[in-house]
């Protein structure tokens, strides 16, 4: 009997701990998440994860790898510089979104356009130049990846949208 209690105890104390931990974790902020979007695209430009879906089922050759290779050293001095000019923004609005200021992050989504506007003609540029670093059979498999992660993305913000979460645009 006296160890049925001591398991009961000790069961309610992991499920008592569980419950306390996951309330005193950060709420999830339903206030614009473009910024730290746009600081992973600035981290990354077609980091690892995306060019992985870039470049899903093609086979590279060596000479097109080094033509991506080279691509990539072209774009990486541009990133770093929007990366640079992007930190203050970055960080102040990682502040109001641990605030919950919806107010201040929908003023600095408004303000931000122009800079979102050029990491979006960066990015463009750079899958450009990726594409044509490939072979015509190649570049028909990245088209249709590219318009595959398309297709993905935009269902996720519509989802996203109706269900009240994070999307491209702010909130009112």
């Amino acid at each position: 009997m006296i160890h049925i209690r001591t398991a009961l105890a000790a069961g309610m104390l992991v499920v008592g701990g569980a419950a306390i931990a996951a309330a005193q974790q950060s709420p999830p902020a339903t206030a614009p998440q473009a910024h730290a979007q746009a600081g992973r695209h600035l981290r990354e430009g077609f980091g690892p994860r995306m060019r992985g879906q870039l470049f899903k089922g093609i086979t590279l050759s060596d000479a097109e790898k080094s033509n991506i290779k080279n691509v990539q050293a072209k774009y990486a001095p541009q990133m770093k510089a929007l990366r640079e000019q992007f930190k203050p923004q970055l960080q102040a609005a990682r502040e109001a979104r641990q605030r919950g200021d919806s107010v201040a992050l929908k003023a600095m989504w408004q303000k931000s356009a122009a800079q979102r506007e050029q990491t979006k003609n960066l990015l463009d540029a750079e899958r450009n130049d990726l594409r044509g670093a490939l072979t015509p059979e190649n570049q028909v498999k990245f088209d249709a990846n590219v318009k595959q992660f398309e297709q993905r993305v935009a269902q996720h913000a519509g989802k996203a949208w109706k269900k009240g979460g994070r999307s491209a645009a702010p909130r009112a």
